[in-house]
């Protein structure tokens, strides 16, 4: 069972109306209370957009203002890690949404522009102006006309999201203000997933509100994830903006791109923006055979006036049981009144007629084998990563070839605690080598003590076992 942390909508400011101090604890709790609901605790979080709240302005401040809201963000996301994660900021996917794009460079990048006097001329301009990639902008608010002067500038609309994605992941991430490259893949081999960040602020901006994936980058996440696809992992795309929207609306995301996915053998997508949970499930072909989950989750700090009607705060969990090719969200509301001290419990979400929705995965692969599992992991082992083959092999214990990879992957990291637990039950030599030496290391004497008189460790006539547990005895002072 893979279980995700589906937040969104964050809005991180200073003048927010809850610190990180008590969202973070309000969070850990409402695990404790679905951890005893039977969700298991998270293996991953996706942040899908929306980091922080932006600022409006163009003055000598807003930079130094909108720099602290990311500040704000990267301190509770990097406190989220430690809290669900151990600190693993890898296991944490974040992709920008709207209120992500530096409206001061938008600023600086565009110039008011006359209306042309001719009606011809009129006619030609609005039909630029609505065009996609126009660089051309009209303001309700001011029913007046902008157009883009500094294309380099407007580009770099998204160089605040970079910097706090570049220091959230301690620059092992990096991401680019160039639209057409504003992707970001996360494999998890002992999950059997892989995970690809989408931006869909391709051309959005404080007056162009709609939303749009270049679609180089949706092409290149297809190819990047088709050999992943060959060795098990389930693809799941995730993004900022919705897929509908009002006759008046303009701030969602055309759908037509969820074909390429879906053909890609993607599964499951996850978005925000909307403020309240959905369940979609998107069919094209007409035998039904390839579909594709849609996700949304609600507004996790959105004050109470940016939420829509009869909705609350909330945010998700979403368990997925591969072996079984499904899956089931489970939606998290606010129980309470206190914007400041959120209660977090099981919501009632009308369209659900409850917590939770079940869904199926008709695209989802095949998990791998244990034993192709291991070979995975004697892949990653050999490649130098160590970390990750250790996350792999350890998820099979009761295949021999897992337990070397996993034995030989701990003691190259070095996770002694790690082999003690692995090694608790040896089921051959090195393993009751390197559980003599775990212990020793990790100062359990006594604990070492009882191991080494075992009858499966006292009685083995192996010489190298014979050896490293005398000299465990030595250690510990047994005759």
């Amino acid at each position: 069972m893979i279980s995700l942390l589906h937040i969104s909508d964050l809005h991180r400011d200073a003048g927010s109306r809850i610190t990180t101090e008590a969202l973070l604890e309000s969070l850990r709790l409402d695990r404790d209370r679905y951890l005893d609901e039977g969700i298991p605790t998270p293996d991953l979080a996706i942040v899908s957009g929306d980091i922080v709240y932006g600022v409006n302005t163009s003055d000598a401040d807003s930079d130094a203002a909108l720099k602290k809201q990311y500040d704000e963000a990267l301190d509770f996301l990097a406190r989220l890690a430690d809290t669900f994660f151990s600190g693993d900021r890898e296991r944490v996917i974040l992709v920008p949404g709207n209120h992500d794009v530096s409206h001061p460079h938008v600023m600086r990048a565009t110039e008011p522009a006359d209306l042309p006097a001719d009606p011809e001329k009129r006619k030609m301009l609005a039909r630029e102006v609505g065009s996609e990639t126009s660089t051309w902008r009209w303001v309700w608010a001011e029913f007046a006309l902008r157009r883009i002067v500094n294309l380099d500038t407007y580009n770099r609309r998204m160089e605040p999201f970079a910097s706090f994605f570049n220091a959230f992941y301690e620059g092992k991430r990096e991401f680019p203000v160039d639209p057409a490259a504003q992707f970001s893949l996360h494999d998890f081999p002992d999950l059997g997933v892989v995970v690809a960040g989408l931006s869909s602020c391709a051309d959005n901006d404080l007056f162009n509100r709609s939303a749009r994936i270049h679609p180089d980058n949706v092409a290149r996440v297809t190819r990047e994830v088709a050999a992943l696809v060959k060795k098990g992992r389930l693809p799941i795309a995730v993004w900022h903006h919705n897929l509908a929207g009002g006759p008046k609306d303009s701030d969602y995301l055309d759908a037509e791109f969820l074909q390429t996915l879906m053909d890609g053998r993607f599964s499951i997508g996850l978005h925000g923006h909307q403020h309240r949970p959905q369940y979609l499930e998107h069919r094209f072909t007409a035998d039904k055979t390839r579909t594709l989950t849609v996700l949304s989750a609600g507004t996790l700090c959105g004050g109470p006036h940016s939420l829509p009607t009869g909705r609350r705060r909330s945010y998700n969990v979403i368990t997925i049981d591969r072996e079984n090719n499904a899956g089931t969200l489970h939606v998290r509301e606010m129980k309470n009144n206190s914007f400041s001290l959120p209660v977090w419990g099981a919501a009632y979400v009308p369209e659900f007629d409850g917590s939770s929705m079940a869904f199926g995965m008709t695209l989802a692969v095949p998990p791998l084998s244990p034993i192709q599992a291991a070979g995975e992991a004697a892949e990653l082992l050999k490649a130098g990563d160590a970390v990750a083959a250790a996350k792999l092999a350890r998820k099979y214990p009761d295949e021999p070839f897992a337990r070397r990879v996993a034995l030989e992957a701990l003691t190259l990291i070095g996770d002694w605690a790690g082999i003690r637990e692995f090694c608790a039950e040896p089921q051959s030599n090195p393993e009751i080598i390197a559980m003599c030496e775990a212990l020793y290391l990790l100062g359990e004497r006594q604990a070492l003590r009882d191991f080494v008189a075992r009858a499966v460790v006292a009685e083995n006539t192996d010489a190298a076992v014979k050896i490293s547990v005398e000299q465990a005895k030595a250690r510990v002072g047994v005759n």
